[in-house]
């Protein structure tokens, strides 16, 4: 598979400066026309793109999702949050890969604010 090379490597692989580089291979390009300085902004801007999506310096090769502790947000199943017919509040999260059903809680409107009171209390814990 082949692998882009960015600017820096083509200086360090030769000795030549980027413009040096392509110049001692196309002689008849004009290093001072417009064109030629638009074409080597782009080369800049697709380096730094390709530079974005390297994985940063010291990063594991072999990351488990499984143990890792920098892990901080899990995997999450789908949750909705709507009335149903008797204006319950009806919280649902959407089932597992071997759940039969989606998992259901129904709260009444009386108890609506209590719930989410407590609710938010534990969130506050």
């Amino acid at each position: 598979m082949n692998k882009p090379v960015n600017p820096e490597q083509l200086e360090l692989a030769s000795g030549m400066s980027r413009e040096e580089f392509l110049l001692a291979r196309a002689p008849h390009i004009d290093p001072e026309s417009p064109a030629f300085k638009a074409d080597l902004a782009k080369v800049d801007r697709i380096a730094i793109a390709l530079a974005a999506t390297d994985p940063p310096v010291g990063a594991e090769v072999d990351f488990n999702w499984n143990d890792d502790d920098s892990i901080i947000l899990r995997e999450q199943r789908a949750t909705a949050a709507y009335r149903n017919k008797g204006g319950d509040l009806v919280i649902r999260q959407q089932a597992a890969w071997n759940d039969e059903y989606d998992a259901f809680v129904c709260i009444t409107p009386e108890n609506e604010v209590t719930f989410m009171e407590a609710l938010a209390k534990r969130a506050r814990e």
